[in-house]
């Protein structure tokens, strides 16, 4: 992933927004806004197993 899409740890819906408006600006190549929110909704599922298991 290039240095235009930050790396994100927390807020995953507030990163993805942020890629989506680049997007459609042309800031970012949309391959790789949908790169980058492939990768957010997988950590996304992650968390919810991880949430999921704890309960």
């Amino acid at each position: 992933m290039k240095r235009t899409i930050k790396q994100c740890k927390e807020k995953f819906l507030d990163c993805a927004f942020d890629v989506i408006v680049k997007a459609k600006l042309g800031l970012i190549d949309k391959d790789e806004a949908f790169d980058a929110l492939w990768e957010y909704l997988i950590n996304v599922e992650y968390e919810v197993k991880m949430l999921e298991k704890k309960s």
